[in-house]
């Protein structure tokens, strides 16, 4: 086999309460990349949303840099075409899907037989490139899909995947905000360097209400486990109109509201089953647009296959 296509899924992290450990891969929005074998040497070529705006040296873009570690000390290369279709800076894992992508399709290509912890790790370390650190919470819902909690250990990392009830539904709002460069970066920057014991003991209670909701299939128990002490006080002053936005999803049947990822975007979980994800999505719209921040919302659903050949 001398070439590779696959597709790798958006993804939303933290879910509130679980700041850098859960993620949620979602059907919303996809990056396409193919690898293709070549004589010697690493390219990246970049094309679709946002295609000028990413850089294509290797140790500034998430797959560039998944390919030349994975090739390192192999006497061969690789072409690189990475098509954009998740929006940058946006909170929704662009970077990570990309590097998830990259990591599994020169796994396939190359007849590697990594596990999937070690293609979350590897994939995890690409966004150094975008985001200045290993983060694993995006890599790998977009790696294995669906519901995934990580834990990171002296540069090992161990990813749990667990399917998200039938009945759970996604409501997105993607303002118009303005954000830095080095979003990811800035949005760490403004959190607390220490926390208040009751607000840990709050979040740990709540992320374990959260996991519980993912595994009985219990949507309402998963929209109250994301309430998050410690992270979004801190973030959502980043989002203009944030507290109008989470009042009026919620007041329209929303399960829970959080920040998606380090932000702008805002993820609300439904029970379609109760009410209408596309009236909660439209409800956070106008939240925003009452506020003056232009915005763009759509309904969706988790993604149950993660990074897939094409």
């Amino acid at each position: 086999m001398k070439q590779v296509k696959v597709s790798a899924p958006c993804s939303s992290a933290n879910m509130g309460s679980g700041f850098d450990v859960f993620g949620l891969a979602l059907e919303a929005f996809h990056d396409t990349l193919s690898a293709e074998l070549t004589d010697e040497g690493v390219t990246v070529e970049v094309t679709g949303l946002g295609a000028d705006k990413i850089p294509t040296t290797l140790e500034k873009n998430t797959a560039g840099l998944v390919a030349k570690m994975m090739l390192a000390n192999r006497k061969i290369g690789v072409k690189i075409r990475l098509e954009k279709g998740i929006p940058l800076k946006m909170g929704l894992g662009s970077s990570g899907a990309s590097a998830a992508a990259c990591a599994v399709a020169l796994n396939s290509l190359l007849g590697l037989g990594f596990s999937s912890n070690d293609l979350v790790r590897i994939a995890a370390m690409g966004e150094v490139a975008a985001a200045g650190a290993s983060h694993a919470d995006n890599v790998a819902a977009s790696v294995l899909g669906g519901f995934t909690i990580v834990q990171t250990s002296e540069g090992s990392v161990t990813a749990v995947r667990i399917d998200p009830p039938p009945n759970l539904e996604v409501a997105l709002a993607l303002p118009n905000v303005e954000t830095p460069d080095n979003k990811t970066a800035s949005a760490r920057a403004v959190l607390p360097r220490s926390v208040g014991f009751r607000e840990a003991v709050a979040n740990a209670g709540n992320a374990a209400l959260l996991v519980a909701g993912f595994h009985l299939g219990d949507v309402k128990l998963i929209g109250r486990g994301m309430t998050d002490l410690i992270v979004e006080p801190a973030r959502k002053r980043l989002i203009p109109g944030y507290d109008l936005v989470k009042e009026s999803a919620l007041k329209a049947g929303a399960a829970g509201v959080g920040i998606s990822g380090a932000g702008p975007a805002v993820i609300a979980v439904v029970d379609k089953n109760v009410v209408s994800t596309c009236d909660v999505a439209e409800a956070m719209k106008e939240a925003f647009l009452d506020a003056g921040v232009p915005c763009e919302a759509c309904c969706t659903k988790p993604s149950f296959k993660g990074t897939v050949e094409v």
